[in-house]
């Protein structure tokens, strides 16, 4: 089944390593790649201005032009680096506020997966590109992909999923990750952070169910003690070769208040791994 997949450039080599990492993670996958930049023709308007180019504007055809020709390279670039007949490249130049044009855009295409070069709010403080975590907090339609900075794709070993026990689980929740995890022979380190002295009986069920989805899979069940959520997971990922953090949308809570935003701040400055954000929306 092909999978399709957004990836939002601004240009910079955060961004292009962002779309590296995802192209040769789905190698395997017949995808369509869909690059999107987001311009604006005066820097300082509104969001509503947005929405209305001014087609005769001298500023919107010379950006629109450096939009177009900045995603043509991308594609030109990876054709001629990559011979791989599963995937196909479209390219998006959207008149637009970042926020509506990813929303747009993967209304319009049917988008799977959202793929970022991870940003935080201390980032380039002059630059005026919207956090990681703002695109986090307000696109919920399609699962995303946070990849850090320099963080180049040499493998998929170890997905980490951290889990609270406490939601009703439901297989088609996982279905992303298990086919990604089946395609590579992942193991899968499923990790909770106690915050309780014993699992009562709907944990250890919902337990036994998580147990049952990933049957077939190396999967190991992993729990910590009497320690801060955040740091928890920081500390077991140093500590064991991962190479991908997932989270399960309707488990997002257990990181945060809507999200995992306590561990997303500390992206960059204490992990080093992909954040991937599986939004269910729409699977149940």
């Amino acid at each position: 089944m092909e999978k399709r997949i957004l990836c939002y450039t601004d240009f910079s080599e955060n961004a292009q390593n962002a779309i590296d990492y995802a192209i040769q993670l789905y190698d395997k996958q017949t995808c369509t790649f869909y690059f999107l930049n987001a311009f604006q023709a005066d820097a300082d308007a509104s969001d509503i201005e947005a929405l209305i180019p001014d087609l005769e504007n001298d500023i919107y055809i010379s950006e629109k032009k450096t939009s177009e020709a900045g995603l043509n390279k991308i594609i030109q670039t990876i054709a001629s680096n990559s011979k791989n007949n599963k995937h196909s490249y479209k390219m998006i130049s959207s008149y637009n506020a970042l926020l509506f044009a990813l929303k747009e855009a993967i209304k319009t295409n049917a988008i799977d997966l959202l793929v970022i070069g991870a940003k935080n709010a201390l980032d380039d403080q002059e630059n005026k590109n919207i956090p990681t975590l703002d695109i986090m907090e307000y696109i919920t339609e399609c699962s995303i992909l946070a990849v850090p900075r320099d963080f180049k794709f040499c493998s998929l070993k170890e997905i980490v999923l951290p889990v609270n026990y406490e939601e009703v689980l439901h297989e088609t929740s996982f279905l992303e990750l298990l086919n990604l995890a089946n395609l590579y022979n992942t193991e899968v380190q499923i990790l909770h952070i106690k915050k309780e002295h014993n699992l009562d009986d709907n944990q250890l069920e919902n337990k036994t169910k998580l147990e049952h989805i990933f049957k077939g899979l190396t999967c190991n069940f992993h729990s910590l003690e009497r320690m801060n959520v955040n740091k928890g997971i920081i500390s077991f990922v140093e500590n064991e070769r991962c190479n991908l953090i997932a989270f399960i949308g309707e488990q997002s809570n257990y990181i945060g208040n809507d999200l995992p935003k306590p561990l997303l701040k500390e992206l960059d400055t204490h992990l080093s791994l992909p954040v991937w954000l599986i939004n269910t929306i729409g699977l149940k």
